[in-house]
């Protein structure tokens, strides 16, 4: 019998999830806010449903409801932890992005088979260079990685599931949920550090009387550098966006509730919010 895999939370990365997975099994999407109108139920290739009981007869789950930033920056997991409690299937993936330790801490308490996949769908319409290993944005088929984080024997059958449709040529690395969960904020803080870093360039470059662009390009000879994030926009300063606001205050707040305060990433968050507070489409 064909697997047949659910996916609460039908926002930007559950489509890109759904979407993916629908080559090689029965998609349910479950997401109450949802229209049935939209584009990728019309379809008919994936199924749309409330009805809970119906998601936990599916063989798989997998989690992208928001983790949104709550009071005073730390992550808003009450959907998450919602969704846990009624979720029964086999076994589950959070895809959503969630503090270190979370899927281990819900695991303990709940006893079920939780592991942690971080996701890379982005919000940029830019062009991705995905054939030089950068994230395509919307097209999970274009990743040439996955991360799997969890008890061995569940990353391992979660694999499985992406295995039959990413073939031989993705590399696939299995971990510990907590490692893996560290790892996605370690990504989204380094590419605000590096937006930031840019933005504060382009006032060094602009008090001595250079121009950014074409220092940057200069900047840029040296391959150790990379392009992405590099580029500054005079209309729309600093980071912004859902992710990386919530998830550089995000890991500040993990960072400090587990002794450690970070004080670069502190000091991003304040450089950014001048950048962004004085952005000239203001």
């Amino acid at each position: 019998m064909a697997k047949k895999v659910a996916v609460i939370g039908f926002g930007y990365v559950g489509k890109a999830v759904a979407n993916f997975l629908k080559e090689k099994f029965d998609v349910l999407a479950y997401d109450p806010f949802v229209s049935p109108d939209i584009a990728e139920l019309k379809s008919g290739r994936i199924t749309l449903s409330n009805n809970k009981d119906e998601v936990n007869a599916c063989d798989f789950a997998v989690i992208s409801v928001p983790t949104p930033q709550g009071e005073n920056g730390v992550a808003d997991l009450s959907m998450i932890e919602g969704t846990i409690e009624w979720l029964s299937t086999p076994l589950i993936m959070i895809k959503s992005t969630v503090p270190p330790g979370t899927a281990k801490r819900l695991r303990e308490k709940t006893g079920k088979r939780i592991v942690f996949s971080p996701e890379y769908i982005g919000e940029g319409n830019f062009q991705v260079p995905f054939w030089k290993g950068y994230p395509d944005p919307l097209d999970m088929k274009k990743h040439d990685f996955m991360i799997i984080g969890g008890e061995r024997k569940d990353t391992s059958e979660a694999l499985e599931y992406f295995k039959r449709i990413y073939g031989a040529e993705v590399r696939f690395v299995q971990t510990d949920s907590t490692t893996a969960e560290l790892c996605k904020y370690m990504e989204n803080a380094f590419l605000a550090t590096k937006v930031t870093f840019c933005n504060e360039f382009f006032e060094i470059a602009k008090a001595f009387g250079v121009d950014y662009d074409e220092l940057r390009e200069m900047w840029l000879l040296d391959g150790r550098i990379g392009r992405s994030h590099t580029a500054v926009f005079k209309e729309s300063r600093g980071f912004a966006g859902k992710c990386l606001p919530k998830d550089v205050n995000g890991i500040v707040k993990a960072s400090e509730s587990a002794g450690h305060s970070p004080e670069l990433l502190k000091a991003v968050l304040k450089t950014n919010e001048t950048f962004v507070k004085n952005n000239p489409a203001k």
